[in-house]
């Protein structure tokens, strides 16, 4: 009995050692690990279509040819516009300096209207030395990071190349193998738990398929929006850049609340610092109004119907996600943050279903407060009517009686 248990004592030792020297593993290779994240979601997000042809009478490997095809298309069409896009962004690169004098300029006339305002003259020196400060230390700053962008961009370029061949290999066969792996994962589970943990992989799929899919039509639209509409600005009043600011809006545009405000703010400073001087104004009202306008009709018009309802998380639960992402994992862990919480809550809800169960207008609490007093008050009042009763049949003393 005691070499048994010594046998599965050292055995859970092992599988443990073994997990944490897998997971070691995956932490060395984690730039590897993300090609094939990408690749698996990619996949996941086709993995419908595919279903789709499949049920149509078009075999698996006819259905992944296909749409293979089409990705293969997309990919060109992403590189066409991704080597425009870096034209202008090595012109915008090389125009730092110049943009750089008018933001001090810009400064400087902001503190003049300051001089001449009414304001106290302690928000007044506040305010000077904030200015200061920044025409200090904000030129330095900003070269810096630009020269570190420049660094890792001209550093990947062999990377994103390597990934634009890469990573359609990878989707095609995890394509093909979907089936597969989805029936050996499974096969990993205990019997006893598979029926369950079937109907939770089949609620979150449904969720996250969605939510992929509706997020990258919703991305894609909104980039194409803001592109067209700040090339037309560029026609019309000079705005420079459509292309950069276009992508820029694709890809930041699905992290929610902050994608819209850079997006909206990116629009704003370039229309202003590269639009001509007469409708320098004009301009900005216009990038910034299309970037409100778009984000609206998205937003209400085109999100409901290609996403569904949502994630179905309360919006407090989907800024304390972001806050949590951001933390964790910076940008992408606020871009992951939100359908991971949306996965815990479709565990949660089978595992509680009493969680979307109708809330009560007041608390059990206060019902079982409200029966006890509506209770004492229903014996007082019976008390009281026994007592009018008793009264009323209690005969009168006579009248000498009560003089004597």
């Amino acid at each position: 009995m005691n070499k048994s248990h010594d046998a599965q004592v050292l055995r859970y030792l092992g599988y443990g050692s073994l997990m944490l020297a897998g997971a070691y593993l995956l932490w060395l290779v984690r730039g590897t690990i993300v090609l094939f994240a990408l690749a698996l979601l990619i996949a996941y997000a086709l993995e419908p279509v595919l279903q789709m042809m499949e049920r149509r009478g078009r075999s698996r490997s006819s259905a992944v040819g296909f749409v293979f095809i089409c990705l293969a298309l997309v990919l060109v069409m992403s590189a066409t516009l991704l080597a425009s896009a870096w034209q202008q962004a090595q012109r915008l690169y090389a125009s730092r300096m110049t943009y750089q004098t008018q933001i001090i300029n810009l400064t400087e006339a902001a503190q003049e209207s300051l001089d001449h305002s009414r304001l106290p003259n302690d928000v007044k020196k506040s305010v000077r030395e904030a200015f200061v400060d920044f025409q200090q230390r904000a030129p330095q700053k900003l070269v810096e990071r630009a020269q570190i962008f420049a660094g890792k961009v001209f550093g990947s370029l062999g990377s994103i190349a390597i990934l634009f061949i890469v990573l359609p290999l990878i989707t095609l066969w995890l394509m093909l193998d979907m089936n597969r792996l989805r029936a050996r994962c499974l096969m990993l589970v205990p019997p006893i738990y598979r029926r369950d943990v079937t109907e939770i992989a089949q609620s979150i799929n449904v969720l996250l398929g969605r939510y992929v899919r509706g997020q990258f039509i919703v991305c894609s639209l909104f980039g194409l929006l803001c592109c067209l509409s700040f090339s037309i600005l560029s026609h019309f009043y000079g705005m420079g850049y459509p292309l950069v600011l276009g992508v820029l809006a694709a890809c930041i545009y699905i992290v929610p609340y902050l994608g819209m405000a850079t997006v909206g703010l990116s629009a704003g400073l370039t229309a202003y610092f590269t639009a001509t001087d007469p409708n320098r104004t004009i301009c900005t009202v216009l990038a910034v109004g299309s970037v409100i306008v778009f984000n609206l009709v998205i937003d209400y018009g085109i999100t409901p119907r290609v996403v569904g309802k949502g994630v179905g998380l309360h919006p407090l639960m989907v800024i304390f996600a972001l806050l949590s992402g951001a933390q964790l994992g910076g940008l992408p862990g606020m871009v992951l943050a939100v359908p991971f919480f949306a996965s815990l809550r479709v565990i949660l809800i089978y595992l509680f279903p009493q969680l979307t169960a109708q809330v009560p207008q007041s608390p059990p609490e206060s019902h079982a407060g409200e029966t006890k007093s509506s209770a004492a008050q229903e014996v007082v009042e019976d008390a009281a009517l026994a007592e009018r009763a008793a009264a009323a049949a209690t005969p009168a003393e006579p009248l000498s009686s009560a003089k004597a």
